[in-house]
């Protein structure tokens, strides 16, 4: 007997008999499905993840300066000024590389700004000092004009980006703010003029109002460049231990870190006291990764458990099929059949069942990733819309575990159905045919 005989006399077999073999494949089925359901999960957050760390403003580098470690147990080894990070070192690295670093500064507070609007309304603002990559770094979205560049902060520009909120505060409907001159006073003093060069979109979170606040109410924050905030404080700008620099959209991260790197080496090449120290915020997501893939192993593992109680439902209803197909089995033999041949039928006709049940699971586990996508983003775009832009749940199947999942439903196929193939090949033909 061939191959395509015994596969078209098992389908003959499951279609004789469709709700027992419906029964049979539902161990297989619930087991593959929870498989693959565990694994596409886990192999998609995981995608996600890595895909939204740089649209989620974490594509910087933290680079701070330590002493070196043979000078460590040594209590007169201090940082001196010079050892320190200055405004003119940040200012060549975004000089020489304006397009692909940018720098995030701590906020220099202003303080607050009013102005009156075309209805001689007063609106109030919060005027912050950033670098040129803090509004990046925010995953602050620039509606219109331009966000604050390192030329604004070298040069000390009297630029500002102002939120959505305050264009419909300030000026009249449909009035384009880009190149608009606008003149606060700053702390009820003196006044601060800024001329507009960017609209950013104003965070949902953001725009929370109290109970009888209008939007029209709302204090929304003004940037403006950082050495400008720094220039109006009259503050000095001391040298620190510590800045982050981010990579800015569109660069390969690697690359670039590595640019950074040698840069920031070689200005401290010849120092002998301190060395600068990088730290890379996708090592941790390289951490999280290995967590994310070790909990969805355990989790499949413990899903095939079920595979195995699946099997042994094949292998009884197998040993059941045969008591009653005993006559038939007389009768093959009785025509010349082999025992290989009876064996190969049956092993075929366990390895079809598990099979079919395989695919239906695949399919079902597949189905079941797709609606936690949903019922995910769903969730998640209720919480903060402004999620939907940073953070989206995209569902891909695993290929791996889609081909491992079929080849470990054969394999399971032959060990369970192997026992009752063996039972019915060493059945004696005249027994066989006296059963009743």
């Amino acid at each position: 007997m061939n191959l395509f005989e015994c596969i078209r006399l098992a389908l003959n077999s499951l279609v004789a008999n469709k709700l027992r073999a419906f029964l049979t494949m539902l161990g297989i089925i619930i087991g593959i499905s929870a498989v693959i359901t565990i694994t596409t999960l886990g192999s998609s957050v995981g995608k996600t993840l890595d895909n939204s760390f740089n649209t989620m403003g974490l594509n910087f580098i933290h680079i701070y300066i330590d002493i070196k470690p043979e000078f460590e147990d040594d209590d007169d080894v201090y940082f001196r000024p010079d050892d320190l990070f200055s405004e003119e070192f940040i200012n060549d690295i975004l000089t020489k590389y304006p397009d692909r670093f940018g720098w995030i500064s701590p906020p220099v507070s202003v303080g607050t700004g009013t102005v009156d609007n075309y209805k001689d309304k007063t609106v109030t603002a919060n005027i912050c000092g950033i670098g040129d990559g803090n509004l990046e770094y925010q995953t602050i979205r620039i509606l219109m004009g331009r966000d604050i560049t390192s030329r604004d902060c070298i040069e000390e520009r009297r630029t500002a980006v102002v939120s959505d909120v305050f264009v419909n505060q300030y000026f009249k409907n449909g009035e384009y703010p880009i190149g608009k001159t606008v003149d606060f006073i700053c702390n009820g003093e003196e006044t601060q003029s800024f001329t507009i060069v960017g609209v950013y979109r104003m965070k949902s979170s953001d725009k929370r109002l109290e109970p009888n606040q209008k939007e029209s109410d709302l204090v929304t924050n003004v940037y403006v460049p950082y050495q400008t905030a720094v220039k109006i404080k009259g503050d000095t700008n001391e040298n620190s231990y510590y800045m982050q620099i981010l990579i800015r959209s569109g660069y390969d991260f690697d690359e670039s870190k590595n640019i950074l790197e040698n840069y920031v080496n070689e200005h401290y090449k010849n120092n002998p006291r301190v060395m600068p120290v990088f730290l890379d915020p996708h090592e941790d997501m390289e951490d999280i990764s290995i967590v994310l893939g070790i909990v969805t192993g355990v989790f499949s593992l413990i899903a095939m458990i079920s595979l195995l109680v699946g099997g042994v439902g094949v292998m009884n209803i197998m040993l059941v099929s045969i008591i009653e197909r005993t006559r038939e089995i007389g009768v093959r033999k009785a025509l010349g059949a082999r025992n290989n041949d009876i064996r190969l039928q049956f092993v075929v006709e366990a390895i079809i069942i598990c099979l079919i049940g395989g695919i239906i699971g695949i399919l079902v586990g597949i189905g079941n990733g797709f609606l936690l996508e949903l019922a995910a983003n769903f969730y998640m775009n209720n919480i903060d819309p402004d999620i939907k832009d940073n953070l989206v749940l995209k569902i891909e199947p695993s290929v791996f575990a889609i081909i491992g999942s079929l080849l470990f439903c054969m394999m399971i196929g032959v060990f369970f159905g192997l026992y009752p193939a063996n039972k019915a090949a060493k059945m004696n033909p005249i027994d066989a045919l006296r059963y009743d």
